[in-house]
């Protein structure tokens, strides 16, 4: 099958968060199996217009980036966003109408973020969308001081671009119901494929050897919807349950509503609480800086108040990991609570101390849950059963069509 997968966010030029690393594993998976892939997706400042990562042949095209005085232009200012997206949809277009992709794709997939298939040329071939999450749907999470652009036009292009599409795949059934609510359409109308990863990349972090000062961890963007400032909050009581415990925040820093930042905002609560010396903040690094700090935690956090299906949940559970998630979203559908993991309410500090205090006293626990973590990832979300379920859904899209 000749397949095209197209996001702006692909690896190493433009990976970062959860589309990316779907997006690799994807290409991965489906290049193992035999099947023709290539990739297309946005130009970083120094990209190559067309290279071969890890087998798979990325095409990358420009994403325009206005300027900072477009931006702050009286109303066009905020739809600047909006006028990007069109052109960098059409110019997925040109690409898949060149005859430069070397073979006539047997169907595409596209994310749903920014509508990039809002002009898929339709005579091509069969086109799908995987879900991840839309703006829409992330609408309750961020004030309008959050968010410098106007949503209005993206929302319209991705419902439209959605809607015209032959098949809908989603990660978890959660994100499939919300949509389908938005969309207005049966849930059943989208099929549910998950999320998939290659445990073999985490084999070397399975066994961890005992470290002096327990780490806590957690890994994700510095901000109210990663649920950063909820963990922040546990941190004194497990401090005071657990003298030598450590805390590292790894992920990138964002700017809070009054435009300062989130870090700095942290940093001073835990100051005020006289903790600091003990949390540690690291940027968003590369995948070794990140393996190794999952090969040394003893307990992952994921406090996020919206996910659909979470890479930083897979990769943990990958690694032997006992985790600590909020029950929001598609994650209690990833993992067995008390078994391959502990839930506790979404915003509930307290509940997220008390699950992490549990796991630090007890290391038979500890082992227990991250052994079961690792086992379902296996069985549930490695590469070939990902692969399989993905043929799958294209196999049955191309046939209707």
């Amino acid at each position: 099958m000749n397949i095209v997968l197209v996001t702006r966010f692909y690896p190493p030029d433009t990976g970062g968060g959860g589309i990316a690393a779907y997006a690799h594993y994807a290409a991965l998976g489906l290049v193992q199996a035999g099947h023709q892939v290539c990739v297309i997706s946005a130009k970083a400042e120094n990209s190559k217009a067309r290279q071969v990562v890890d087998g798979v042949e990325v095409f990358r095209i420009s994403h325009p980036l206005p300027s900072y005085w477009w931006t702050r232009l009286p109303v066009l200012g905020r739809q600047v966003r909006f006028i990007r997206d069109l052109i960098y949809a059409w110019r997925i277009r040109q690409l898949l109408l060149s005859g430069n992709l070397g073979f006539q794709p047997d169907i595409v997939e596209y994310a749903d973020i920014d509508a990039e298939s809002f002009f898929h040329p339709h005579s091509l071939c069969p086109h799908v969308v995987k879900l991840h999450t839309s703006h829409k749907v992330l609408e309750p999470f961020y004030s309008a001081k959050e968010v410098p652009y106007a949503r209005t036009g993206i929302e319209w292009m991705e419902k439209k671009a959605i809607c015209s599409v032959q098949g809908i795949s989603s990660p978890s059934t959660y994100l499939a119901g919300e949509v389908a609510k938005l969309l207005e359409i049966e849930p059943a109308a989208i099929r549910y494929v998950p999320n998939f990863i290659d445990t073999r990349q985490f084999n070397q972090a399975v066994e961890v050897v005992a470290l002096r000062n327990p780490l806590v961890l957690y890994v994700g963007r510095l901000e109210p919807l990663k649920g950063a400032m909820a963990f922040a909050k546990a941190i004194p009581f497990i401090a005071r349950e657990c003298p030598k415990v450590r805390f590292v925040f790894l992920g990138a820093d964002r700017v809070a509503e009054d435009g300062t930042s989130q870090k700095s905002k942290l940093e001073g609560y835990f100051a005020q609480e006289g903790i600091r010396g003990r949390v540690e903040f690291h940027g968003h690094d590369t995948p070794e800086i990140f393996l190794s700090f999952y090969k040394r935690a003893s307990v992952f956090v994921l406090p996020s108040l919206f996910e659909n299906s979470p890479y930083t949940l897979l990769e943990a559970m990958s690694c032997s990991k006992a985790c600590v998630v909020s029950r929001a979203g598609g994650m209690s559908e990833m993992a067995v609570d008390g078994e391959s993991a502990l839930f506790f309410e979404p915003g509930n500090s307290a509940d997220l101390a008390e699950k992490v205090i549990t796991l630090l006293k007890n290391s038979a626990l500890r082992k227990s849950m991250g052994k079961a973590a690792r086992q379902r990832v296996e069985r549930e979300y490695n590469l070939e059963v990902g692969t399989e379920k993905t043929l799958a859904f294209y196999r049955d899209v191309i046939a209707k069509n």
